[in-house]
């Protein structure tokens, strides 16, 4: 007969520890962490903890000594989030996080929660280590690599770093090679992510091509992989269409598969714009967007009927489509829904209540983010729109550093990190949304 094992999980920082016994245990402990600054959790009376699955909810009210709350399950090795979620006197919502899905197993380990207002966008609790621009990066399972840039001086940088969201900290890389702005990242296979291109020290393109091994303690570990200067380019996308294999974009096109660089024959150029996605079909499918909209699939191109314009952006959205958006002389209010499976092009007119060239975009499950970009006079804007994901219906319009050209990307606690852009800024700004429904 086997002994039960069972998780604890025990809210710290705010929240007084409490212990799980009985069996084998593991204890997760949570604490709860704020933009610099924010003051959004003194009003906070009463602290609810859901874990998604299975689904328990508890409940603390404050205390002299802060709140205290624990959970004890079986530990099923399932997955589930975590939902912290802070009241006030009254009731209302002011305040809430959410963790990453995480192994319900019997393991000890932190995580910790990054707490905003629902549906408001703040600065991360780490930044930067100086203000960059033209600030690379792409998703990993756990955060997100953010490489290079220029710094303030406009000189490219050879910094690399890991934002993890389980512990929202920002962990520096040993540097890159060489500086590089403009460099195409995308994460393979066993911790690798891939850099190519982008303009090194004397300002010129480059063909260099590294791979990052996330997994070498302490900060990483490059390799090398051969250059081939015919392929040189900067500002351009590396687009995941396959297990270790990658279309990039630019002068002629390319494909990475194993590490290995190879020109394509049957399209000679592609525009930096696109995105990729696990079509319904299960197949995997991106496209590529400029004046016209091009898709590859099956290992072949084809172009769909609807145009695109210059300067747009593309994101992955829920149920295998793409969404172009953003774009144009003059910048367009339109955003195109492309279903990659059939191919069929949906204009949804006036989606963005302000018109944007180069936004930044990226969608998570419930919503699309577009932010920054610049108006019809080049200036950056200023705000950020929410829209829903599946129907791209306006939910709210946000205030946030004037930036154009960030990296946007969707971290797996439901929230959207911005980093980088033009003018240079160290700030790292999370939009947190509002608590699922369950």
């Amino acid at each position: 007969m086997t002994r039960p094992r069972h998780t604890a999980l025990v809210a710290g920082g705010l929240v007084a520890l409490a212990a799980c016994t009985g069996g084998t245990t593991g204890t997760v402990t949570l604490d709860l962490i704020t933009a610099p600054g924010s003051h959004v959790l003194d009003a906070v009376q009463q602290l609810r903890m859901t874990l998604t699955s299975p689904r328990q909810v508890v409940e603390s009210s404050r205390t002299a000594t802060g709140f205290e709350l624990a959970l004890e399950l079986d530990a099923s090795g399932g997955n589930a989030a975590l939902i912290v979620e802070g009241l006030d006197a009254s009731g209302a919502l002011v305040a809430c996080g959410q963790s990453p899905v995480f192994p319900v197993t019997a393991i000890n380990a932190s995580i910790v929660v990054y707490m905003a207002p629902p549906r408001s966008i703040n600065a991360a609790a780490v930044a930067l280590d100086a203000p960059r621009s033209e600030v690379s990066g792409t998703s990993l399972s756990y955060g997100v690599v953010l490489a290079g840039g220029r710094d303030a001086a406009g000189a490219p940088s050879a910094a690399i770093a890991i934002y993890n969201a389980y512990n929202q900290t920002l962990i520096s890389g040993i540097a890159m090679p060489g500086p590089r702005a403009g460099v195409a990242l995308a994460a393979g296979t066993n911790g690798g992510v891939y850099l190519f291109g982008g303009v090194g020290a004397d300002d010129k393109p480059t063909g260099t091509l590294w791979r990052f091994d996330t997994t070498v303690a302490p900060n990483g570990a490059y390799a090398t992989l051969p250059e081939q200067a015919g392929f040189a380019r900067t500002g351009q996308l590396m687009v995941a269409v396959g297990t270790d294999r990658f279309l990039i974009t630019g002068s002629p096109a390319l494909t990475l598969a194993a590490g290995a660089l190879a020109a394509r024959s049957d399209v000679a150029s592609l525009p930096p714009v696109g995105a990729a996605v696990i079509a319904t079909s299960g197949t995997a499918t991106a496209i590529f967007a400029d004046a016209q909209l091009l898709r590859f699939r099956g290992d072949a191109f084809d172009t769909l009927s609807g145009s695109s314009a210059g300067d747009a952006t593309a994101a992955a959205l829920p149920g295998g489509r793409i969404v172009v958006v953003g774009g144009g002389d003059p910048p367009s209010r339109d955003a195109r829904v492309i279903d990659t499976t059939t191919g069929v092009v949906t204009v949804v007119a006036d989606a963005l209540a302000t018109a944007r060239s180069r936004p930044s975009v990226a969608a998570t499950s419930r919503h699309l983010v577009v932010a920054g970009g610049t108006d019809a006079a080049g200036a950056p804007i200023a705000s950020l729109e929410v829209l829903d994901a599946m129907t791209l219906a306006p939910i709210a319009t946000l205030p946030i550093l004037a930036r154009t050209g960030a990296f946007a990307a969707a971290l797996p606690n439901d929230q959207v990190m911005l980093v980088g852009g033009t003018p240079a800024s160290p700030q790292i700004e999370l939009f947190t949304p509002e608590p699922p429904a369950l």
